[in-house]
């Protein structure tokens, strides 16, 4: 897997890489890596290389004026933006959109005033990926919908036609809790604001988690803290 071989310096190195293992990162611990371009780094999440399964997860930091060099994209894509905006051949893209690039095309990511992205890359599921449409979503706050007891509002980045994958933005109302579950599919999230508590640990902004299949608990938020969540299911089935 070519993993973010234009970000990360030390590519050929697995970073969290067992999908059957919990994993709990304070992303606010790590030190920002030097990367390939000047004015850019990043905090690798997970790399699992794999010719068939293989993902890389991290957060990515521009500087104003900086750029990556052009890529060919072997990989599937899917950015978000946490802060700022970066820029690419076809438009520029502000604070919580999301970006998903297929297989097979060339882009060159920068950023005019400075930005900071989630960007998970991994190998296509399914050999139709390659070559298909791109996606961009607007995460727009007055257009969230309700989603039930998990949180106050939210807005769905993309659902799998097979089933599988979903993710979604949102928020998880004050004095909220989620009955116990064990997360058939796996799940990944990152906290962009409040605090997520279980009966493990505190999950405060920040911080990014992997859960596997099978791992049990029941998530609640405190009583006057709204807690914001970047979430995604699926994908940790291989």
């Amino acid at each position: 897997m070519p993993s973010v071989h234009s970000i990360a310096s030390s590519a050929a190195t697995p970073v969290n890489a067992d999908p059957k293992a919990p994993v709990v990162v304070d992303t606010n611990a790590m030190p920002w890596a030097p990367t390939v371009a000047a004015g850019v780094s990043c905090k690798v999440l997970e790399r699992i290389i794999d010719p068939r399964k293989g993902r890389e997860t991290a957060l990515v930091k521009f500087e104003a004026g900086s750029a990556l060099p052009a890529e060919d994209l072997e990989t599937r894509m899917d950015i978000v933006v946490l802060d700022g905006a970066y820029q690419d051949e076809l438009g520029a893209y502000a604070k919580y959109t999301f970006v998903r690039e297929m297989p097979g095309v060339r882009r060159t990511l920068s950023s005019r005033d400075g930005c900071l992205l989630y960007i998970k890359r991994r190998m296509p599921i399914r050999a139709s990926e390659r070559g298909s449409a791109r996606s961009v979503v607007v995460i727009e706050r007055d257009k969230w919908v309700a989603v039930g007891q998990r949180f106050g509002m939210a807005t769905h980045l993309y659902r799998d036609i097979h089933g599988l994958e979903t993710a979604r933005l949102g928020e998880m109302l004050p004095g909220k809790q989620v009955p116990a579950h064990d997360h058939a599919v796996g799940e990944e999230s990152l906290i962009l604001y409040g605090c997520l508590k279980d009966e493990h640990r505190d999950y405060t902004q920040g911080f990014w988690f992997r859960f596997p299949h099978g791992y049990e608990h029941a998530p609640y938020t405190l009583p006057d803290t709204p807690c914001g969540m970047l979430i995604r299911e699926g994908d940790l089935i291989w």
